[in-house]
């Protein structure tokens, strides 16, 4: 999955493609991108850059359109004869400054500026919020996964993000909380894992868990829906926003938990909670990225979506059957 950028939003979007293409171009001996295009196409329509084994850099031409793929940046320019001249005046300021241009601001800036302008506060209309769980590593019976901790965000009146903290104690008014509350409960894979194992640790019904799944906003499943793929939180949160997880995997935050637990070390709770909180941002970062761009790009293709899809979507559920040409995703009500 990729950005889709245009030359102005190269400009003006913190990001590293044109420094990172230019080192594309000292490694071809290429002053500018006309020298680039022309001897990379030479024998073929596509080329790939390696750092080791990990791919880095693409670039491609079909039907007159030139592509170039940042791979670290998860950039993608598709560009025209104007623009690939655009390009070239671009890479020649950059020669010449070898600096960012002046304004450029990350992703997560201009999602968050667009927050406080209250544009993003709210669902057509109604309130959100947005959580994530964390949870022993025994997650194939739900009903004896226990709850750990917790993070809530809301927002606030004065265009702020408020985290709340959810421990054990605080589980049950939580609960109680999403059981009651009138708007949107957002999360990932909470519909299949958080809202089930939150209901399941206070011993509550099958009744209560679907009425919190009946409000809920699972972008898990709207990015299964949309694309049939299984998309961790971190990719799509390393493609769409640059921000990633704080720890390589969940079963880390558990290690640190059962630290604190034995030994009391505060400072492995806290590592904990961070981790959980930056999964809460990470979700809640998504979401204003789907709200405001309410597009993806995936395999070169453009998926664009309402925010009317995002919200029957993210509650749809998710049934893989197989049949002769292997396994195949099916979505339903």
């Amino acid at each position: 999955m990729y950005k889709r950028y245009t030359l102005n939003d190269l400009k003006t979007v913190q990001n590293d493609l044109i420094p990172n293409f230019f080192s594309i171009l000292k490694k071809e001996n290429c002053i500018l991108p006309s020298d680039f295009f022309k001897k990379v196409f030479k024998d073929g329509e596509s080329v790939y850059y390696f750092n080791r084994w990990e791919a880095i850099f693409r670039a491609s031409q079909d039907n007159g359109l030139t592509t170039i793929i940042d791979e670290k940046e998860k950039i993608e320019i598709v560009l025209d004869d104007v623009g690939k001249r655009e390009l070239q005046s671009i890479i020649k300021t950059y020669i010449t400054k070898r600096e960012r241009v002046n304004g450029q601001k990350s992703i997560e800036q201009i999602l968050l500026d667009e927050f406080q302008k209250w544009f993003y506060n709210n669902i057509l209309g109604k309130p959100y919020l947005v959580y994530d769980i964390e949870t022993t590593s025994n997650i194939s019976n739900l009903k004896e996964t226990k709850f750990l901790l917790g993070y809530c965000m809301r927002a606030q009146s004065d265009n702020t993000m408020k985290y709340e903290y959810i421990d054990q104690e605080g589980l049950k008014k939580f609960v109680e909380k999403m059981v009651n509350f009138d708007g949107y409960i957002v999360g990932y894979n909470n519909i299949g894992f958080d809202n089930p194992v939150c209901i399941y640790n206070m011993g509550w019904t099958q009744e209560d868990l679907e009425k919190i799944n009946n409000k809920s906003i699972d972008l898990f499943l709207f990015m299964r829906s949309l694309t049939g793929k299984r998309m961790g939180l971190n990719k799509l949160g390393t493609a769409l926003i640059n921000v990633s997880k704080t720890l390589d995997v969940g079963a880390q935050g558990e290690m640190l938990w059962k630290k604190y637990q034995e030994t009391g070390d505060k400072k492995a709770l806290e590592e904990f909670k961070k981790y959980c909180k930056n999964d809460v941002r990470m979700t809640a970062l998504v979401l204003l990225y789907l709200l405001h761009y309410q597009k993806i790009f995936m395999e070169g293709e453009e998926i664009n979506f309402g925010i009317n899809d995002l919200i029957e979507k993210g509650k749809r559920e998710v049934k893989e059957v197989k049949n002769n040409n292997g396994w195949q995703t099916s979505m339903f009500a």
